[in-house]
């Protein structure tokens, strides 16, 4: 099958001038405290969500080498698994994410395929308490999945192998893409807000779909999208792109490892600008940068000390952000709270951890100063 291409209708920058600010103190964001962070995790009990996108299956492997035999048919040991492992992935794990911090409904849109993986995905959806009502599934449709395959040696040595994804090569069929956008309008009714994780190359969100999200924006609903390569095409919505999503949409030949905070806010400011929302870039361990228009706040973090798994980080983020901000967060206090979310779920290693309200709390306390407020570097 060849591979068909997209158009992402932006233009390559032959050189690369970022925009900066200068950010004052007034700019960078001091604090929250756990009276306020105790506010929020009540409301959120209160919140219906949806989840539009890309679904996945997450699938562990353990294959123990010590019971490895000889093939007697190729010239090769084998792979005993002895043990497997499956989650929601990708926009699934925003749903499971949503579910465990609180919320009062959890909704997922997406399509997925009449497939093995599909049925054990929409089990594990289920089995989590969300509701898939709003999912379809199409014969010619492949369910997404990354399967992570893991050698046991002596000693009980780890080692990861490469990654087995399954995924589709072709955008999905018109018709799909039809019922979809009905579906969605849907769920959109009854959501307070809705979490877009827009993560294959050949995925469910086509222009369609993108002015749907539009539409619902302009109507008041918080809406929050990831996008690893398709960002700046959204307008109205909010936009979490991480610093390497960012500079490849605006800079795709260029090194972001030296940029500064500064040049960073640029960015996240002229990203505002172009999507006609608000942009929250994350920066990893450096914290987020939130920018609405001309305003620019920086959000930090406190760095993680090893071991940690960044697999769900910012699937975690996404998801406390935005129930921060339908509980009436503002944009710097959800950044914050998605931090300490963001903090629990990397310490869950070989898993797409969540984060649960204790957790949360828990996370606070270890952070906070001698006054009751949690303050970054």
């Amino acid at each position: 099958m060849e591979r068909q291409k997209l158009d992402f209708a932006h233009q390559k920058q032959e050189s690369v001038q970022l925009p900066s600010i200068n950010l004052t103190a007034a700019e960078r964001f001091e604090g929250i405290s756990g009276q306020r962070i105790e506010e929020l995790l009540n409301r959120i009990g209160s919140l219906r969500a949806g989840v539009l996108g890309d679904v996945c299956l997450d699938a562990y492997w353990v294959a123990d080498l010590t019971c490895s035999v000889l093939s007697r048919e190729t010239p090769h040991y084998t792979l005993p698994v002895v043990e497997e492992q499956y989650s929601p992935g990708a926009a699934g794990n925003v749903a499971a994410n949503l579910i465990s911090l609180g919320c009062r409904e959890v909704a997922v849109c997406s399509v997925i395929g009449n497939d093995w993986r599909g049925s054990l995905l929409r089990q594990q959806l289920v089995e989590r308490g969300i509701d898939t009502s709003y999912l379809l599934t199409d014969d010619d449709w492949i369910t997404p999945a990354y399967c992570k395959p893991i050698r046991l040696g002596l000693q009980r040595v780890r080692q990861e192998d490469p990654r087995i994804d399954f995924q589709n090569f072709r955008k999905l069929p018109d018709g799909v893409a039809v019922t979809l956008a009905e579906r969605l309008d849907t769920m959109a009714e009854r959501c307070d807000i809705i979490a877009v994780t827009d993560q294959q190359l050949f995925g469910i969100i086509g222009e369609e779909i993108r002015n749907k999200l539009a539409q619902w924006a302009a109507r008041g609903k918080i809406i929050v999208v990831d996008s690893r390569e398709k960002i700046g095409l959204y307008k109205g919505v909010i936009v979490k792109p991480n610093e390497v999503e960012a500079s490849q949409w605006f800079y795709p030949e260029a090194n972001p490892k030296d940029w500064t905070l500064m040049e960073w806010a640029g960015m996240a400011r002229r990203m505002s600008g172009d999507v006609q929302g608000v942009c929250c870039m994350t920066l990893g361990s450096e914290g987020a940068i939130w920018a609405e228009g001309e305003r620019c706040i920086f959000v930090p973090t406190q760095p993680a000390e090893p071991p940690i798994d960044i697999v769900g980080a910012g699937d975690g983020f996404a998801a406390a952000m935005m129930c921060a901000l339908g509980a009436g967060g503002t944009g710097p206090e959800a950044m914050a709270f998605a931090h300490l979310a963001a903090s629990v779920v990397i310490r869950k290693i070989g898993t797409t951890g969540t984060a649960s309200p204790q957790e949360i709390r828990t996370a606070y306390a270890g952070q906070e100063g001698k006054d009751g407020v949690l303050r970054r570097p």
